[in-house]
């Protein structure tokens, strides 16, 4: 029998948009990693939401390793023509990501992943934007 995995990842619908909550401070293992891949694309299968919000409220620490499943959850919505964007970046995370170059600093520059500032910011964006994805 297999081990229950702790759940890591919470996730509610507002306005129609997933939003998913780390509850993790810091993502930093591949065993982490996994164990989020899969239960970031479980709530997105049984939820069948094609807007995404990320909630990094919690987190203060991401290694590469936490690169991986973002990135798996950005493939799978970009396949059915979905949207993700990132929120309540810690300005450590924040830099990470923009030193990497997965967040863009400027609207001019494409990057894989799209960020606001908070949770209603996030939404407004999804929402606002839903009819030009």
């Amino acid at each position: 029998m297999a081990e229950a995995q702790q759940l890591r990842v919470q996730s509610r619908l507002d306005q129609g948009v997933l939003v998913l909550t780390f509850l993790d401070r810091s993502i930093h293992t591949d065993t982490l990693a996994e164990t989020l891949r899969d239960q970031l694309l479980d709530a997105v299968a049984t939820t069948r939401s094609s807007m995404v919000v990320l909630d990094f409220r919690n987190v203060e620490y991401l290694s590469s390793a936490g690169f991986r499943p973002l990135l798996s959850l950005r493939r799978k919505l970009h396949e059915s023509g979905g949207r993700l964007i990132l929120c309540n970046l810690h300005p450590d995370v924040a830099n990470v990501f923009r030193i990497t170059r997965l967040i863009s600093t400027s609207k001019s520059a494409a990057a894989p992943f799209e960020q606001a500032d908070d949770l209603p910011a996030a939404l407004t964006h999804l929402l606002g934007n839903a009819g030009t994805a």
